[in-house]
């Protein structure tokens, strides 16, 4: 089967099937056996950059995951469609054969069909995908083949989180997204969808400094305070280390003296702007204002569309003074090798 790609255990050793996605999952298995484990960033923020770890450091992320959602068993079953070149990706085979897990690959896409799992429902124990594949595994009714999925590679919009949150509940699949970086080796916290509200892997240690940027401490993956670009606000009343994520501090928009953070824009005017784009992508970005030093912009993907563009403005007319002046078209975003959009300032 040229689709799929297993390893773990119980598995056939994986060998090289010819597709070019399929070697890059046996190179990432090669290079842990041979101790060089290696990814590479998404690119969302720069060129993408080559990232080289020392085996303990892929090993205590591993078993952070297994500890923090209890799935430290031999033998479970565990699914993914990311591609081994990202750290996602590379880290699902890590996972696999530090953890002695069953996993399969299916061909990485952004409509992947998930085989039933090799246990005895037919479901996996843990899995991982983008919002985008998550959205299809949900609209194709495949949700139910996981008991968790975790989300990653980019934020969730509030109408695609309440729609996975009700369907997950359904069908009994318990959603979760997760927060981290390449240098991390992936998720350092995560959420379960419903809530704003992330909580800490077990060996992490969470602080913030003056300007409000996230730092990161996580000696058994090898990161000594690590200063981030996250903005976050903390919510760890009962749970130390607990925070909200605000956006990224290199995307604030400064209009007028008001620091606006686009991804919390974003999700605020989201119930007013997604009927009127009628599933189009957008996100909020600034432009240069000789005024304001910069104003709110909202970025559409498509074709100029005037009527549309209207709407949205009259749409956005009673949001205050952090609400978009202007609507902007393009006709198809950038996205990095993960599906990640790539924000553009306009000027």
């Amino acid at each position: 089967m040229n689709s799929v790609w297993r390893i773990g255990h119980g598995a056939p050793p994986a060998t090289t099937a010819g597709a070019p996605w399929m070697a890059a999952l046996d190179a990432a298995a090669a290079a842990w056996r041979l101790g060089t484990p290696t990814s590479r960033t998404s690119g969302t923020t720069g060129d993408p950059v080559l990232h080289a770890y020392h085996p303990d450091a892929v090993r205590a992320s591993a078993l952070a995951t297994a500890r923090h959602f209890g799935l430290e068993n031999k033998g479970l079953t565990a699914w993914s469609a990311l591609p081994a070149s990202g750290t996602g990706g590379s880290m699902m085979v890590w996972r696999a054969l530090i953890l002695d897990w069953d996993l399969t690959v299916s061909k990485p896409a952004a409509a992947p069909v998930a085989p039933p799992a090799r246990s005895a429902d037919g479901r996996y124990g843990f899995a991982v995908a983008t919002p985008m594949q998550a959205c299809h595994l949900m609209e194709s009714g495949q949700l139910q083949r996981f008991h968790l999925l975790l989300l990653g590679g980019g934020p969730l919009s509030p109408d695609l989180e309440e729609q996975l949150h009700r369907e997950g509940t359904r069908c009994g699949c318990a959603l979760h997204h997760g927060f981290g970086m390449t240098e991390t080796l992936t998720h350092i916290a995560t959420r379960p969808l419903g809530s704003p509200r992330y909580l800490p892997l077990p060996g992490v240690s969470l602080r913030s400094n003056a300007a409000g940027a996230l730092i990161v401490d996580a000696p058994g993956r090898g990161v000594h305070q690590l200063v981030t670009q996250d903005a976050i606000a903390w919510d760890d009343g009962d749970a130390p280390g607990a925070f909200r994520w605000l956006g990224r501090l290199d995307d604030v928009i400064n209009s007028g003296g008001l620091k606006v953070h686009p991804a919390a824009l974003e999700r605020e005017l989201s119930a007013v702007l997604d009927p009127v784009m009628k599933g189009r992508r957008w996100y909020v970005t600034g432009r240069a204002d000789a005024q304001l030093g910069e104003r709110i912009a909202v970025v559409v993907e498509g074709k100029a569309d005037s009527v549309m563009a209207a709407a949205a403005l009259e749409a956005l007319s009673g949001k205050g003074a952090t609400r978009p002046r202007d609507v902007e078209f393009v006709s198809r975003f950038e996205e990095t090798d993960t599906g990640k959009v790539r924000r553009r300032p306009l000027a």
